[in-house]
């Protein structure tokens, strides 16, 4: 058959993320800082929107807890008529100028502009990692048979042949070397050729500090050098492309030898407890100064839910959307202290600016 693997051709992924973080790592060489550099801007460019949601919240949160205790007797006297305390809490909202709606459309779209970057940078990403595991799967795939077509041929293999993919190419060759007679002359050609994979794999890999292999979870669990099917699932293929036993017996004698001699754990889940740990904390001082009746306890269960969300997608994606998520937790983590003298500037102002009409007030 026209292979099917000719259908999961390693194709860069041309998506507006993917492209920018390429570009970095054109510039800078390494697509864990591309990542990181990446979520500072985003960061920057969101922080006015950011700034103006925790504000608007803030003052919201300010005035409510001014009308509290009329909030709390309407609520009392109105327990059984609905319909009336609705009304009357209308009615005081608008005596005091309060409009509940009005914040709301600034946490509208903060809420969607940062769910929209999630959503879309979490897709590029899953892009760039099959992309990249496949296309150095292909590499590899090259390296182990180009001395073999060689020596057998006399030429150097020619991968540029219409219609054929490098699979299509190099699958014969490879289950050519491992079905030779046993002897002296097979273990030379085998040996060579893990070497030359083991050489190309280095030069490929991509890690970063302790991560052997970012496009892979921070995990114990997870080898550096993925087996079959953890490339299966990464590079996205079919159920029936992950059932080709000729594919997976390709890519075992290939990628087996090198799990077994460069293949290691790919982490620690130090990535987990990171996010983890910073998403409660931000999470946390957010309640500590939310001083609303109720308040506090939806903020905790609130914090609960957020922290076990990003450790999920810590747990199961890849090193570079962990780094991500951290780095957005640790810059608004920053931001929080930066803000909050912001906005006590500007209240103290309003409060200086406001002086001469309280004393004529009293007056």
């Amino acid at each position: 058959m026209d292979s099917l693997i000719s259908q999961i051709l390693a194709t860069q992924p041309h998506g507006m993320w993917e492209t920018i973080i390429t570009f970095f790592e054109s510039g800078i060489g390494n697509f864990a800082i591309s990542i990181i550099l990446l979520t500072l801007i985003i960061k920057i460019i969101m922080s006015p929107i950011d700034f103006f949601n925790r504000r608007t919240s803030k003052n919201m949160a300010k005035m409510q807890s001014k009308i509290q205790p009329q909030i709390d007797a309407i609520n009392k006297k109105y327990a059984n008529d609905p319909n009336m305390k609705n009304q009357k809490l209308s009615e005081l909202y608008k005596r005091e100028k309060i409009n509940p709606m009005g914040s709301c459309w600034i946490m509208i779209l903060n809420l969607g502009l940062t769910l929209l970057i999630f959503i879309t940078l979490l897709n590029g990403m899953n892009a760039m990692a099959s992309f990249k595991i496949q296309s150095q799967y292909e590499n590899l795939m090259v390296a182990y048979v180009e001395d073999y077509v060689e020596q057998s041929t006399g030429e150097a293999i020619n991968l540029d042949q219409e219609g054929k993919t490098v699979y299509d190419i190099c699958a014969p060759y490879v289950m050519e070397m491992n079905t030779l007679e046993d002897g002296e002359e097979k273990t030379v050609i085998l040996s060579n050729a893990n070497e030359k994979v083991l050489a190309v794999f280095e030069d490929t890999k991509e890690s970063f500090l302790w991560i052997d292999n970012i496009w892979m979870a921070d995990s114990p669990f997870n080898n550096s050098v993925p087996s079959y099917q953890e490339y299966a699932n990464v590079a996205k293929l079919s159920k029936e492309e992950k059932n080709n036993e000729e594919f997976k017996n390709v890519y075992d004698y290939i990628i087996n030898p090198l799990r077994e001699t460069r293949g290691r754990t790919n982490g620690y889940f130090i990535l987990l407890v990171i996010c983890a740990g910073v998403t409660f904390l931000n999470q946390w001082l957010v309640i500590r100064k939310n001083k609303q009746k109720g308040a506090q306890k939806v903020g905790y269960g609130t914090a609960i839910f957020m922290t076990l969300f990003m450790a999920f997608f810590t747990l199961f994606y890849t090193t570079m959307f962990s780094l991500y998520m951290i780095t957005g937790q640790i810059v608004g983590l920053l931001m929080t202290p930066i803000f909050d003298v912001i906005n006590d500037a500007i209240d103290k102002r309003k409060e200086k600016k406001n002086e001469p009409k309280d004393r004529l007030k009293r007056i």
